[in-house]
């Protein structure tokens, strides 16, 4: 790691992990639905001294784990909470290792969600293509805590369809939670440069679902989507095949700890 650049740092039960780039973080708050809760955090100015320190405990690699109780407080210095994009305001308030809880999440005082940034993965699934097909989709805080995990039954649909459905899903939970700033994920390529506007709809059916999508944004002070590979986004694949088992229009929800 160069000496000056930024770095991050991701806590997850009682590791702390630091990384290169926000890219090599992002899996560990994706996976952070199948354990801990996960954060990531910003620092700057990446030195020797910190590269000294962390391989002083038999940690040579790019990126560095260490066990919590064992990071010294000061080596990280301040640190800014981000999650899959940069932190943006320069008015973010700093926070040291020394300032995490054991869930790895920030001590704060609860905020209205309209001012929290949801982080929703949507999903669709179907066998066939055109086949019988399930939307899935999974509501989450910018730490890693899941708010809802989502299935629904579609009947038979193309795979395009079903990816679509789990996008407006989700968008819908989110209204519905409170949320009025959101950042989406998922692994169409078709699906989030449609949105975009990078690629052309050209089926009416696309064209409808994706102008869906669109009055849906509306409802959202700053909306961002986003591609991601499918390992990232595994969580809601698998609401998705769940989805395949219900019944045309059936929604499920699993609700989560938050």
């Amino acid at each position: 790691m160069e000496e000056g650049s930024d770095y991050y740092v991701v806590r997850k039960g009682d590791l702390m992990a630091v990384y290169k780039t926000l890219s090599d973080c992002q899996a560990q708050i994706c996976s952070s639905v199948f354990g801990p809760a996960a954060s990531a955090y910003k620092g700057h100015s990446w030195s020797r001294e910190k590269e000294e320190y962390l391989s002083s405990q038999g940690l040579s690699n790019a990126s560095y784990v260490i066990n919590a109780t064992d990071l010294r407080e000061d080596i990280l210095g301040p640190l800014v909470p981000c999650s899959f994009q940069e932190a943006r305001s320069s008015s973010s308030s700093h926070i040291s290792p020394a300032n995490l809880n054991h869930s790895g999440a920030v001590e704060a005082q609860p905020v209205s969600r309209q001012y929290m940034v949801g982080i929703l993965h949507f999903d669709g699934a179907s066998k066939g293509n055109p086949g019988k097909a399930g939307a899935g989709a999974v509501l989450m805080t910018e730490d890693g805590r899941v708010i809802s995990r989502l299935r629904e039954g579609l009947g038979i649909v193309t795979n395009n369809v079903a990816e679509y459905r789990g996008l407006i899903l989700g968008l819908k939970y989110a209204i519905r939670h409170g949320f009025r700033r959101i950042r989406v994920h998922g692994d169409s390529q078709l699906v989030c440069n449609q949105v975009n506007g990078v690629w052309q709809t050209k089926h009416q059916n696309m064209m409808e679902l994706c102008n869906e999508v669109r009055r849906l944004k509306e409802n959202f002070l700053s909306f961002e989507i986003t591609h991601v590979r499918r390992e990232w986004n595994a969580e809601a694949d698998r609401q998705a095949n769940i989805g395949i088992t219900l019944g045309s229009g059936a929604v499920s929800e699993e609700r989560g700890d938050f």
